[in-house]
């Protein structure tokens, strides 16, 4: 046996070992991504759910304080409370969805209840992951001027 043709076998041997072994670390690889890409993926769509909540629940907020701030300009109960639907539809326009304005009045305040439901196409929607529910509510209140 000459020392070429024993090298040959040997450089030919330890080749079709890496090429096996290559092949079982990228079929591991499979696996592996096959187990954790569903939970990254439903860790990413939490991520935008809850951030979507948490943004269209700060815009209701704001909305009901600034119905209940432009609502102190009315004359009337039902000047305040038309300007103060005014208010919270100006400031729900860019969310698009549905609302509703509730204004109540005691003799030292006016309280703005405002309830918003997500559109349909909304991710609140989505039943991919466990979501917070597709209305949501806030109030604000406003002390009127001492006469």
């Amino acid at each position: 046996m000459t020392g070429s043709s024993f090298f040959s076998r040997r450089i030919r041997k330890i080749g079709v070992t890496g090429l096996t072994l290559a092949r079982g670390e990228r079929g591991a690889a499979i696996v592996e991504m096959a187990l954790v890409l569903p939970l990254l993926l439903a860790l990413l769509m939490g991520v935008l759910v809850y951030g979507q909540y948490f943004m269209l629940a700060h815009n209701v907020q704001q909305a009901a304080n600034d119905g209940a701030r432009a609502s102190i300009v009315g004359l009337d109960a039902a000047d305040r409370s038309a300007v103060a639907s005014r208010a919270v539809a100006r400031s729900l326009l860019a969310v698009g969805g549905t609302h509703s304005v509730a204004v109540s009045e005691t003799s030292e305040a006016i309280t703005v209840a405002v309830t918003y439901t997500a559109p349909q196409g909304s991710l609140l929607r989505s039943s991919l992951v466990p979501s917070p529910d597709h209305i949501i509510r806030a109030r604000a209140t406003f002390e009127l001027p001492a006469d």
